[in-house]
């Protein structure tokens, strides 16, 4: 019986684990209304296969966002039309960021590489923005796209969880 109960709880453990281990942001909770760098990291490749794209789509409600540019790599943005415009300096703003794609460089498959995002937090407290993530290797590709629903209490639990943040109130 001890066995069962060490050897389950080891095997729980390594999937708590395995699932923080994939592509995750350095620091996952931010204040409403703040500015912060979003440092993803990219921690494997695929299946033995360097890494040489990373797209990440932007959450709805995420207004102003801007790529770090990368040595070696290549970024681009796609624009997204919004039903609403918001106000930014005094002019409405009818676009912004849908997708961030880097690519042209290479990660190892035994290698880490950080891609960090600017943005502002937009003013939701409570909420959590998911970032779904899209590796392309030499050989393979690897979608870190599920997403537990809001409120779930692990967001983990889904096979192969998006890198997120939690929104928390600003003091």
């Amino acid at each position: 019986m001890m066995k069962k109960l060490i050897a389950s709880t080891l095997t729980g453990l390594m999937l708590t684990g395995a699932a923080q281990a994939h592509n995750v942001f350095e620091v996952n909770e931010a204040k409403a209304g703040s500015m912060m760098i979003a440092k993803l990291g990219i921690m494997h490749g695929c299946d033995g296969s360097p890494t040489t794209k990373i797209v990440v789509d932007m959450p709805d409600g995420l207004n102003r966002v801007r790529p770090a540019d990368i040595s070696g790599w290549d970024v681009e943005i796609t624009m997204k039309t919004l039903e609403e415009p918001f106000m930014l300096r005094g002019f409405e703003m009818w676009e912004v960021v849908d997708t961030v794609t880097w690519s042209g460089g290479s990660v190892p498959d035994f290698g880490y590489k950080q891609f960090d995002l600017w943005m502002e937090i937009p003013d939701l407290p409570g909420t959590r923005l998911d970032f779904p993530v899209h590796q392309y290797c030499e050989e393979g590709e690897l979608h870190w796209d599920d997403t537990a629903p809001q409120g779930a209490d692990d967001p983990f639990s889904v096979p192969e969880p998006a890198p997120f943040i939690y929104v928390t109130a600003a003091e």
